[in-house]
């Protein structure tokens, strides 16, 4: 008899007590026959996030910040430890994000029909539950000489090549994961999905858009008050905070995957805190 594949999901919580459990719930109450375990960042929560967690799930391992690692680093954490417990799948999930009970099942088929030896990385596509509007999921680029600019590919009825991703739902398979490495700790709260995207096709390992979409999860509104509001001084604070757009954090990614004008890149992004 065949040992049953391997599924560890991988999620950084802060004070969203509910939404975590929900999302916990649907990622256990998957369809698909397989071992399913989780290991969740819970980076400094007073709701009660933890203990919730620890009370309704007995394969769920807990590890705590001390709430200054946001979703990256949060994220960078709980992947190293999953990878110590080891699985033939990881599943990169936000903790806002509530599966379809045929998501995981319809992730691992479209990776079996990949035969790539560096390994695969499927990306899912989640809906607004609201306006049923696609929200996140795999990303092209769209400017030739804008780095940063992207727009979402909308899933089919079959597999589709991206450039990067959202790191709302990914299925990374254990092989891709050894390729790539772990998650850039240089981000602190966005980027570091996208640096991985980007890593991945780098590094030869199949990344595309898995079929149809598998959950649902609302857009977060962007955070872009950094620019508009208050004078030049308050706004600089604002965006080097972990949730703007970190100048230092921002350079560096574009050092990486951007082009030789990335300097100009940098530059017209800030121009606005200027302007307003």
């Amino acid at each position: 008899m065949n040992a049953r594949i391997r599924v560890c999901a991988v999620l950084t919580a802060f004070n969203r007590r509910w939404k975590t459990l929900s999302s916990l719930r649907a990622f256990f109450e998957q369809r698909y026959n397989c071992d399913l375990r989780a290991v969740l960042m819970d980076d400094g929560s007073t709701d009660g996030t933890a203990e919730s967690v620890q009370r309704e799930f007995d394969n769920v391992t807990i590890l705590k910040g001390d709430g200054t690692l946001f979703w990256n680093r949060g994220m960078a954490a709980a992947y190293k430890a999953a990878h110590i417990l080891g699985a033939d799948y990881y599943l990169w999930l936000n903790d806002d994000t509530n599966l379809y009970p045929d998501a995981l099942g319809k992730l691992i088929s479209d990776a079996d029909s990949l035969l790539n030896p560096s390994g695969c990385i499927i990306v899912g596509s989640t809906l607004d539950p609201e306006t049923r509007l696609l929200t996140y999921g795999g990303v092209r680029a769209c400017s030739k000489w804008h780095t940063g600019r992207f727009i979402w590919v909308e899933p089919r009825d079959q597999v589709q090549p991206c450039d990067t991703m959202n790191g709302n739902v990914v299925l990374i398979s254990a092989t891709a994961a050894q390729t790539i490495g772990p998650i850039d700790e240089h981000f602190s709260h966005s980027m570091g999905d996208l640096d991985y995207g980007f890593r991945a096709n780098g590094t030869g390992v199949t990344l595309v858009v898995g079929r149809g979409f598998h959950g649902e999860c609302q857009r977060n509104p962007l955070n872009n008050i950094w620019y508009h509001l208050g004078t030049v001084r308050e706004r600089c604070k604002r965006v080097n905070s972990p949730t703007g757009l970190p100048m230092k954090e921002w350079a560096y990614f574009l050092r990486k995957h951007g082009h030789a004008n990335w300097p100009l890149v940098w530059l017209v992004t800030y121009r606005r805190i200027i302007t307003g």
